[in-house]
């Protein structure tokens, strides 16, 4: 099952799929009060799912049988933030969140329940100054360690996290510039053994004239400089990396890319080769 939001209509549309066919969930799609700008589905073994709304709120919905959804928390928001990315971490105990604030790019790690209920306990905030900003996605690393945040023209911003303390006093965060001076960070992701993670954006091919996948590793964080897999950044295959799913078994990478200006938006793949610790990343189709 797999659910969409519709900005326009003020919608949650879900989803399965049956024997490779598309098959809309009961009572689907679903209105919201409000129109929406991003969501979120808890990891696997929990039941639950986060839309963040214009209004602003942040509401919960149960995932039942077939997929079929029900708005869960008394029908009130689970936290005011106007979330415009999150994310739940792998222990289920922390909705993450971004968004432009008065002070800047602002994080805050929700305390929630086993049943996705906000806990009660205290919210863990962090905000950083980075000129330029909006916040585009969110994604978390499998290890649970590190948020990455894509922020258009600023670039893409990597905190360090805790499930035991999200956000220390004194937190220091990584920035990490776009390719090119005119380019936008628009997607982030994580390879699910922790070995790259991959920042999508605008203008960061070879040539700086088209889209571009920048593969960094991971283990390189926290040092004094960044290393990027051979062949990195390479062209992503449309003008606007909007989204990345990297698999680890076999070693691929996807990219979505919108469309251009005369062009459809495609799914484009990508090989990885590890050699060690030393990767490399080629087109595939």
């Amino acid at each position: 099952v797999f659910y969409v939001l519709n900005y326009a209509t003020r919608q949650i549309a879900g989803y399965s799929i049956v024997s490779g066919a598309l098959t809309a969930v009961t009572g689907s799609p679903y209105t919201l009060s409000a129109a929406p700008n991003a969501i979120a589905i808890a990891p696997a073994g929990e039941f639950f799912l986060y839309v963040s709304t214009a209004a602003p709120g942040i509401y919960l919905y149960t995932v039942g049988s077939g997929g079929v959804l029900t708005l869960g928390n008394n029908a009130q928001a689970v936290s005011q933030d106007p979330a415009a990315a999150m994310q739940v971490d792998s222990t289920g105990g922390w909705l993450v969140d971004a968004f432009l604030s008065n002070s800047g790019v602002q994080l805050d790690a929700i305390p929630i329940t086993s049943s996705g209920a906000y806990s009660g306990a205290k919210v863990e905030s962090v905000s950083f100054s980075i000129t330029n900003a909006a916040v585009h996605q969110l994604a978390f690393s499998p290890d649970n360690k590190n948020v990455f945040v894509a922020l258009g023209t600023g670039g893409t911003l990597v905190v360090p996290f805790s499930a035991s303390s999200p956000f220390p006093a004194g937190i220091t965060a990584t920035t990490i510039k776009a390719a090119n001076t005119s380019g936008s960070a628009l997607s982030v992701a994580v390879d699910p053994t922790n070995r790259l993670f991959y920042i999508g954006e605008t203008l960061a091919d070879s040539a700086g004239t088209s889209g571009g996948l920048r593969a960094f590793n991971y283990s390189s964080l926290g040092g004094s400089t960044l290393s990027q897999a051979t062949g990195s950044p390479i062209a992503s295959g449309g003008l606007a990396p909007n989204f990345i799913l990297p698999i680890a078994t076999p070693d691929f990478v996807y990219v979505a890319n919108g469309a251009g200006a005369s062009t459809a938006g495609n799914i484009a793949g990508f090989t990885v080769t590890a050699s060690g610790s030393t990767y490399s990343i080629a087109t595939g189709s």
